[in-house]
């Protein structure tokens, strides 16, 4: 593919242009419904706070509510991270078919679904995701499936209308195949599973790839201090809030893959190398804020 400068209209890279087109005019007399509600379904006792720090990265990015549904074991260390997320605790420690009716009603509430956060890889929990897949496509609800989400699904179907954001690792857990190490290279094998599971694909990696088959965009922002822990829960929670909002998938992947390594990048100008997951959410006010705009009525 040959690509155009960077920033042009046709250009392969995400910038700003993504973002404008993602973001609506808020109007005066708006009320937290009029941004969407997303559920966040995730964590386990070894994964307490990546669905939270998810809830937290889609409230700065700009949806109205973020509710999480996470097992009982964990959902009170969720409440006490912060007063801003609405936690619903579930019927055991882990997430499970038995859990999958309140699941629902949750789901028919929200504008939007993340599942995967942290929520491990246990039997039961690995046994009741798709499940919630498959009930998130009946109600229409747009979903990102991430982290071991991802590994629980055997059924290759259920990634239908799907943002789905594996790393490499993840990418050849669900496909077989191990990517290469370039976006160039990584461009025909993105493409392909894309269009053939109808999902948007987001692969990881220093280059970052979005495509749902046809239309491809590549991330080019973010830097090595994004290497540790949390990091795809942020950005979950970034593309999840987007998606709340009514962004097209295609849209709010690319868009949210430039902010999250754009809030990654502005850590790095006070702090360097030494960040967590947590300094990208304070970040994002500040990396969205030249795009908020204020209708006139």
């Amino acid at each position: 593919m040959q690509s155009k400068v960077s920033g042009s209209k046709d250009s392969v890279f995400t910038g700003a242009r993504e973002v404008r087109l993602v973001t609506g005019i808020r109007n005066p007399y708006s009320s937290k419904r009029d941004f969407g509600s997303l559920l966040v379904v995730g964590g386990s006792d070894v994964y307490s706070g990546a669905p939270a720090l998810t809830g937290m990265a889609a409230l700065r990015t700009g949806v109205g509510l973020a509710v999480v549904a996470a097992p009982r074991s964990v959902a009170s260390s969720i409440r006490a991270y912060s007063p801003n997320l609405i936690v619903h605790a579930l019927q055991s420690d882990v997430v499970s078919q038995a859990d999958i009716p309140i699941l629902t009603k949750l789901l028919d509430r929200a504008s939007a679904l993340v599942l995967g956060p942290g929520i491990g890889l246990h039997p039961e929990t690995k046994s009741a995701t798709p499940l919630l897949l498959a009930k998130a496509h009946e109600l229409r609800k747009p979903v990102v499936v991430d982290a071991d989400a991802l590994r629980a699904l055997s059924t290759r179907e259920l990634f239908n209308h799907t943002v789905i954001t594996p790393h490499a690792g993840e990418f050849k857990a669900i496909s077989g195949v191990d990517p290469p190490p370039t976006w160039r290279d990584r461009l025909p094998i993105c493409k392909k599973f894309a269009a053939e599971h109808s999902c948007v694909l987001l692969l990881k990696g220093h280059d970052t790839v979005v495509t749902d088959g046809q239309r491809v965009k590549v991330n080019r922002t973010g830097n090595p201090g994004m290497a540790t822990g949390g990091m795809g829960d942020v950005l979950s929670g970034i593309i999840g809030a987007l998606l709340a909002q009514g962004a097209d998938s295609f849209l709010a992947a690319a868009s949210g893959a430039y902010v999250h390594g754009l809030a990654g990048d502005a850590v790095y100008k006070r702090k360097g190398f030494h960040m967590v997951a947590s300094d990208l959410i304070e970040a994002l006010p500040d990396v969205l804020k030249p795009y908020d705009r204020l209708s006139n009525s």
